[in-house]
């Protein structure tokens, strides 16, 4: 398909727009925030989760940059303003460490989460503009395909980012101590120079509607209510909202079991970000034509059901012998769950009309942050009232945060029975994503393919290329023989249980 040149300039600046924004995310939040918050602010469990959902849980706020948007239009501009602003909230976040308070009362915590409130708060009411916005600039048959890319790049910022950052981290603890705000300040510093770069591509963006004219009488209650009255995308609002909830409600202690549990360096942290990062541009790759070709229905319960399993892998994962089973856990929570972000916005996207559609986006948004508003705070009351409970199961020995993980991932897989009421036209089965994968993944075709895209990108010459080719060659038939025999025993013991998972997972009549 041809894109025009306009169009195809605002998806480039879309693309840059956010990779920078990523780098101040990666800087400013995630394991980096929790550390200051942990480290420096010392904080406790519940104000950790606190930060921890409110980047999802502002989505609440979603319903009034719908409203902005059908009454006044605008989108470009509310977008502008309200992500800059977000952004300009974090200059007094620097100034914490720094105040004093006194020994009796240091409400120095509740002010980062008051102002990290606010930046989340901010953000979310550009978020509504942003993908109405996106949405009518993006061609729709190449819409999985863009997003996977922009979401490649954007990671692929991320993991740069996040690894200097954890190495400048490392430097500034050993420098001036793990209590000193110095690194963390600096980091912030530079997440703030990083995001109002990226308002200067997104200020790039052509919005197509901008001289559009509101229709008359477009915030009525019957609008602001007609996406729980459709009751399909009701089925997808109840999906997602108890997806976030589940996984949410553990999300955050997974950074806290590191940190304070395994005793994880920032360094060895940042590698296994890089990890789930490297996972997820490589899967990602596939993901995204999956999804234009055979949906994203089937994504979600493929992907939904492995995802589901990974809190297992954390158990493993014990004091003093902990580092293989958290780079397992990284790289497949970045290879399966790039693959349901993505699907959420496509199928967002797909199921939403193009009137009213910012209300879809916002009650979409919404129900994800009530969910994960609620969450981490029940997941911070399970751990008070199970703490210092732990258990022996052989040489494991099973905590209260183990305990919260897996029941995440039990409640994960109860969560998939509520997709069945969920309708995606032209969708396939998850059987052939499953079969999509196989092939994708395959050592013939699979690495074959992974190869040339390091080398064509990394700008190889031919002869590299034709040396590549010809051991691949070689690998591809080996390693395809040996898989073939695994898959065939695997197959032949638990041929029961793939028969029932096969059952599980077909569409609905």
């Amino acid at each position: 398909m041809t894109v025009p040149r306009e169009t195809e300039v605002a998806l480039r600046m879309s693309i840059y727009d956010g990779a920078f924004a990523t780098m101040m995310a990666s800087l400013c939040g995630g394991i980096f925030l929790v550390g200051f918050a942990l480290n420096v602010l010392e904080a406790n469990a519940l104000q950790v989760g606190l930060l921890a959902a409110m980047p999802v849980s502002a989505n609440m706020a979603q319903i009034i940059g719908s409203i902005i948007v059908e009454r006044y239009g605008r989108r470009r501009v509310l977008c502008l303003i309200c992500v800059t602003a977000a952004r300009l909230l974090w200059l007094p976040i620097l100034g914490l460490p720094f105040l004093v308070f006194g020994e009796v009362a240091d409400p120095r915590i509740w002010l980062l989460v008051l102002l990290v409130g606010a930046s989340c708060l901010l953000g979310s009411i550009s978020g509504v503009a942003w993908l109405g916005w996106m949405s009518d600039i993006i061609p729709s048959d190449i819409r999985g395909r863009f997003f996977a890319r922009r979401n490649i790049v954007c990671a692929a910022a991320g993991m740069v980012v996040i690894l200097a950052g954890g190495a400048f981290l490392n430097f500034s603890e050993a420098q001036f101590g793990r209590e000193s705000p110095t690194g963390y300040v600096i980091l912030f510093s530079i997440g703030i120079v990083l995001g109002l770069i990226a308002s200067y591509f997104l200020y790039r963006v052509h919005d197509p509607k901008s001289g559009q004219t509101p229709p008359a009488g477009g915030v009525t209650r019957a609008a602001l209510f007609s996406p729980f009255r459709d009751g399909n995308f009701r089925a997808l609002i109840v999906y997602v909202a108890l997806f976030m909830f589940v996984t949410q409600m553990a999300g955050p202690f997974y950074a806290v079991y590191m940190i304070e549990n395994l005793q994880v360096d920032f360094g060895t942290i940042t590698w296994l970000i890089t990890f789930a990062t490297l996972a997820s541009l490589f899967m990602l790759r596939f993901w995204g034509p999956i999804a234009d070709e055979m949906g994203n229905r089937p994504i979600l319960l493929v992907a939904g059901f492995a995802h589901a399993l990974i809190p297992l892998i954390w158990v493993v994962a014990q004091e003093g012998a902990y580092y293989h089973a958290l780079v397992l856990a990284h790289i497949a929570s970045g290879a399966f769950f790039a693959a349901l972000m993505l699907a959420h916005v496509n199928i967002l996207i797909k199921l939403s009309p193009e009137k009213g559609r910012s209300f879809y986006i916002a009650a979409f948004n919404m129900s994800i942050g009530l969910a994960v508003a609620v969450a981490p705070i029940l997941g911070g009351v399970f751990l008070s009232l199970t703490e210092g409970w732990q258990m022996q199961t052989g040489r494991w020995t099973v905590n209260n945060l183990h305990a919260l993980f897996l029941l995440s991932g039990a409640l994960q897989i109860v969560v998939l029975f509520t997709l069945i009421g969920l309708r995606e036209e032209g969708s396939s089965s998850p059987r052939a994503v499953l079969l999509q994968l196989r092939n994708d993944l395959d050592p013939q075709t699979g690495l074959a393919s992974a190869m040339d895209f390091v080398s064509v990108r990394a700008g190889r010459t031919g002869r590299v290329l034709k040396t590549i080719d010809e051991r691949t060659d070689d690998w591809s038939a080996r390693s395809e023989a040996m898989i073939d025999r695994r898959l065939a025993a695997l197959e032949t013991r638990f041929a029961k249980p793939l028969a029932h998972l096969r059952r599980l997972f077909s569409p609905p009549s």
